[in-house]
This record gives C-alpha cells, structure tokens and sequence, in this order.
C-alpha cells in the first residue's frame, strides 16, 4: 500500500506544481502588459534585471499563496479524472482497497500543503508582500482612494474627510476637530475646522489648505475664521489618513494585533484587520475541504470525460469564492461577526463534502 500511497501522492503534487506554473505563468504575463509602461518610463531607470529580481519573486509567492486552495481543488479533480477514465481507481477498488483507504494519501498531500499555506499566510507571504507594495508604490503609481473616512489621530483630534488621493496626497472636504478633556473627565468641542481641499507633505505635518472655515468655540461667543488659502502645521500628516486596502498583506499576524489595536485607538472600524486575519487560517483549510469534494466528484468515470469534471470544479470554486466575497462583505459593511463570516463558506462547503464523500463510499 505504501507504492499506492507515493504514487498517489507524487500525481498530486507533480499536477499541482505543474498548474501553479501555468497560472503563474499566465498572470505574471498579464500584469507586465498591464504595468509594462510604468516599467519602461525613462523616470523610473527600471532594468530588467531588477524588476524579476525586487518585483516578480514576490508577485508570485503572493499570488501562488492565494490561489493555492483553488489550485488544489483542480489539481486534484485533474489527475483523479484521469485515474479514473484509465480504469485505475476501478482497479485499486477491485482489489480489495476500500474508498476510504484510497483517500489517505490524498488527506497526507493537502495536510502538507495547508501547513505550508498556513505558514506563508502568517509570516513568509507578509514579508513578499511588503516588497511587492513597496515596488507597486514607487514605480506604478497606484491611484490610493479613499472615501467617507471619520478616525481619531490622536486623543482628542478627530479627523473627517470625504475623499483622500494617495497619489496626490489631496484630502478633499477635511474636518478636524479638536477635543479637550476638563477636570471632570468630560470631553468639549474647543475648536473645529472645515476645508474644501487640503494638500499634505507625506514626511511633515505641512499643510496647504484651500477655502478654511475655522471656529474656536468661547465661553460666550464663538470665534469664525475664513480664509482663501493657508499655509500652516497640523498634529497629523497625509500618511496618517489612509493605506492601500492591500496593507493588510504586508503585516505578519503579530503586526496586525498591533495595527489593531492602533486603529482601534483611532476610533477606526477593525473589520477589515479581523477579517484579514482570520482568513490566513480559514483559507488553508478550505484545501482539505475542497480535496474531498474533488475526490467525491472526479474518482468516478463519466462518458464526458474530464472536462465535464473540470467544469463542476470551476463551478464549484466560483460559488465558494462567491460566498466568501459575499460574507465578508457583509462583516464589514453590515456588522455580522468577522470569525463567523470568514469560516461560513467553509462550514458550508465542509457539509457538502461530507454528503458527496458518503455517497461515494456507499457506491
């Protein structure tokens, strides 16, 4: 059995490898049409050798990582599909061996693959993915946009903003209002101020804004000030007032406790750290999950042959990837529980497999 279970094995990994190539390949294709003309701007001084060496390697441990489970999925309805239309799983079954038995080296493989997804997801993929950015953010010029924001930057200075260009480091519609905390620990309004457009230095807190209207609240009269166009230092710069969404990435989970924790102390929404958080561990175990359901699906021989398996593959991925963008999507904007949204597609894909892998092993 032990012949068996290498073999099994070895197809395993060799297909999985084999796809992880081709999709890398094909999206590392992909992304240098889409970037190749900040790449060959004569202000970047970009060689060829330092875009495969400082971009690419971390390109593809970021997205090989991602795409890991759904390749594991495929991989395993691919060379099973062939096991199967060549008569070998009828054969192995004939001799005695049971379903169950069949499955172990397929459990052995995904076991192997999910803790090295669960190490990349925590501590290696981070590191890659600081690079990554760091690369994007110097030399393609990604268009940073945030809307709607309303954060404490430090204790009692509240900052509102309705759009914050990262590339331009542009605020529109800025709102800082200053707190002060009296001896009776209560929190007053001292001072507040309304900007049309505000421009930041990324380093200093130098700032120029346009159309102020400032009011300092007294006593018995309150103070207007309005102004065309200030130049002035504010307790906060523009690198405090928004990050990629993809920040996340670069941080190892140690980091995201802490980041956290900050963003919590800054009256920020933590879902998006929560949620990235635990997906470093759900989507790991979405590999066994999805390798039973493939097991189930691709161990029998259909007149169809394998593509009709590949296309149940692709279907089923596309729900699962639906369900995850769908939960997690509403934990952020509808306030479900982060845990709870990121492990739904899994529970609920773990009860499908479990139903296809009874059937299977009756049949």
């Amino acid at each position: 059995m032990k012949k068996l279970d290498w073999f099994i094995v070895k197809k395993f990994l060799g297909t999985y490898v084999f796809m992880i190539a081709v999709v890398m390949s094909i999206s590392i294709i992909f992304d240098v049409s889409e970037k190749l003309k900040n790449f060959m701007d004569p202000e970047n001084d970009l060689t060829f050798y330092k875009i495969i060496t400082e971009y690419y390697p971390y390109f593809f441990i970021h997205y090989a990582n991602l795409f890991s489970s759904l390749i594991i999925f495929l991989s395993v309805l691919w060379f099973t599909s062939f096991m199967a239309q060549r008569l070998e799983i009828v054969a192995i079954l004939s001799s005695g061996v049971s379903f169950w038995r069949f499955s172990r080296p397929y459990i052995i493989a995904s076991t192997f693959l999910l803790l090295i997804s669960v190490l990349m997801n925590h501590y290696v993929a981070p590191f890659a993915n600081k690079n990554r950015l760091s690369f994007e953010n110097k030399f393609t010029r990604y268009n940073v946009n945030f809307k709607d924001v309303h954060l404490e930057i430090n204790r009692g200075t509240i900052v509102s903003y309705r759009q914050f260009l990262g590339n331009t480091t542009t605020v529109r519609r800025l709102w800082v209002e200053d707190w002060k905390e009296n001896e009776n620990g209560q929190w007053k309004l001292k001072s507040d101020m309304q900007v049309e457009r505000a421009y930041g230095d990324s380093l200093l807190n130098n700032w120029k804004l346009k159309n102020v209207f400032i009011r300092k609240i007294g006593l018995l009269n309150d103070t207007i000030i309005t102004k065309k166009i200030i130049d002035t230092v504010l307790p906060f710069n523009v690198t405090d007032l928004g990050q990629r969404a993809e920040i996340t990435f670069a941080m190892t989970t140690p980091e995201l406790i802490e980041y956290k924790k900050k963003e919590e102390a800054k009256g920020s929404s933590t879902a998006h750290i929560e949620i990235s958080n635990h997906e470093r561990t759900a989507y790991p175990f979405a590999a066994y999950i999805l390798t039973v359901i493939g097991i189930s699906v691709a161990s029998r021989k259909s007149r169809e042959g394998v593509g009709k398996n590949l296309v149940i593959g692709l279907c089923c991925g596309l729900v699962y990837v639906f369900f995850m963008k769908m939960t997690t999507v509403a934990a952020i904007n509808v306030g479900w529980n982060t845990l709870l949204a990121v492990w739904f597609p899994n529970i609920l894909f773990s009860i499908v497999a479990v139903y296809l892998f009874y059937k299977r092993l009756q049949s």
